[in-house]
């Protein structure tokens, strides 16, 4: 933590991107009970009025807005598929197109997993999630064939991508948070020569460490042994303690 904030001395070129669940709030059994706690959100707030700041999220846009609850931040959700910045929404066209089969696909799994206990299918609009962190490990291999089943029937629309004990339903489109990331550099058409910091936890993270690269500050919470990360930070308290320096720096 101390050689990044060294790193970072001085610089007023900085744009700051922050995973949400795992990153700036511990990761919760139910999606729902991950809330911000106020204290943060105002260090956040304090944060943003210096540097540029935006939140990264395989949540829906809308409900990222909901617990942030703080205006005027770029916001990145459903791993890049959408994007809030100022005061105006983007949308991958091609995760419009496949909405309709994607609920619909939800929908038949979450029929067929209903005997399993612990499931939680989470319809995100442009994307889904299948979470099973209450599962018996023991019905894990069940849940897996009927959701590999469902997507394989989607006609090559869909595809499955792993994270923390969530199965990601997502248009079979090659976006992730990376290019989520990308994008949102172009609508916010920055000019300067901006340091890029990421920090996230999750498999999906990993896309964005691979397109910052080695000349950006790439930063990965937690004891994930194999990771595009330059740097690491145990847990989320390691975080904060992190942007408290930062808001010093």
């Amino acid at each position: 933590m101390k050689i990044i904030l060294e790193k970072l001395k001085g610089r007023k070129n900085i744009f700051l991107f922050l995973d949400y669940d795992g990153t700036i709030v511990p990761i919760k059994k139910k999606p729902q009970l991950a809330k911000l706690h106020p204290k943060r959100r105002e260090l956040l707030k304090r944060i943003s009025k210096r540097i540029p700041l935006a939140v990264v999220s395989g949540r829906s846009l809308q409900e990222i807005k909901n617990l942030l609850k703080i205006k005027k931040i770029p916001l990145i959700g459903n791993h890049g598929l959408e994007i809030w910045c100022k005061g105006k929404a983007w949308i991958h066209p091609m995760a419009i197109k496949t909405k309709n089969i994607l609920g619909k696909k939800l929908k038949r799994i979450e029929e067929k997993v209903s005997h399993l206990r612990g499931v939680i299918v989470e319809d995100k609009g442009l994307s889904g999630s299948i979470h099973y962190r209450l599962l018996k490990p023991e019905f894990y291999e069940n849940l897996k064939s009927i959701v590999e089943e469902e997507v394989g029937k989607s006609g090559g629309k869909l595809k499955i991508r792993k994270g923390k004990k969530v199965i990601e339903i997502r248009p079979n489109i090659n976006w992730d948070k990376g290019k989520g990331i990308n994008k949102l550099i172009s609508l916010m058409n920055l000019k300067r020569n901006f340091l890029k910091i990421y920090i996230g936890d999750d498999e999906t993270d990993e896309d964005a460490f691979r397109v910052l690269g080695e000349r950006e500050i790439t930063v990965l919470v937690g004891r994930k042994k194999d990771s595009f990360a330059k740097f690491r930070l145990k847990n989320v308290e390691e975080v904060w303690a992190f942007l408290k320096g930062l808001s010093k720096n």
